[in-house]
């Protein structure tokens, strides 16, 4: 911090102040200890019988944007609403009863308002795939930092991003086991990309 501190590198000091800042909380562990901690979280998530795991990787090289008339994110967030909602229509039909969902999203300025629109006119007229039935109201934006289950999906986001990037595996393949399923065929988690042979696309085939 302090070789960047001289009016040459002052973007650079500004970028890396930032960083730091973000994990401050998390400098007195090691790298090693770290990467543990990040691993036995995953393992966590990856028990829960109870929780089904939806995700949309979208390789923008591959994304025609004037094909869809939607940019990838939302893209993205349409995928998303769409599963939800076919999972609680299944969900609700085996419980005889109708159960409803709530979307809870992380408080980002950059999009609160363009979800918030876009969800209300899947109420109106419905996703490309589906009507919406059983998930209330518009998202509900929270602050990550104050709310653990978004942080525990930013684990899971972080997870997939770094398997389709990277090859990653060692975190992907705990919270993988969770993806939503319908007939042993993995519904809820996506790679949208070229011809690909990942575990997401086999599983999805």
């Amino acid at each position: 911090m302090l070789k960047l501190q001289n009016p040459k590198t002052s973007k650079q000091y500004h970028k890396t102040r930032k960083n730091y800042k973000e994990t401050k909380d998390y400098i007195h562990l090691t790298f090693t200890e770290r990467q543990k901690f990040v691993l036995e979280i995953a393992t966590l998530i990856g028990s829960w019988g109870f929780a089904r795991l939806f995700a949309e990787a979208i390789d923008k090289v591959h994304f025609n944007p004037a094909a869809t008339k939607l940019t990838v994110d939302e893209q993205a967030f349409e995928q998303l609403v769409s599963r939800y909602e076919q999972y609680l229509q299944i969900y609700s039909r085996v419980k005889k009863e109708k159960e409803y969902g709530l979307l809870i999203h992380d408080n980002n300025h950059t999009v609160n308002k363009k979800h918030t629109e876009m969800m209300k006119l899947f109420h109106q007229k419905g996703t490309l795939w589906t009507r919406i039935r059983n998930i209330m109201e518009t998202p509900m934006f929270v602050d990550s930092q104050l709310t653990s289950m978004i942080q525990l999906a930013d684990v899971c986001a972080y997870a997939i991003r770094r398997f389709v990037e990277k090859g990653e595996t060692q975190l992907f393949n705990q919270v993988f086991k969770i993806a939503d399923k319908k007939n042993k065929k993995v519904v809820g988690v996506r790679h949208f990309t070229a011809p690909c042979n990942c575990s997401i696309c086999k599983a999805h085939k």
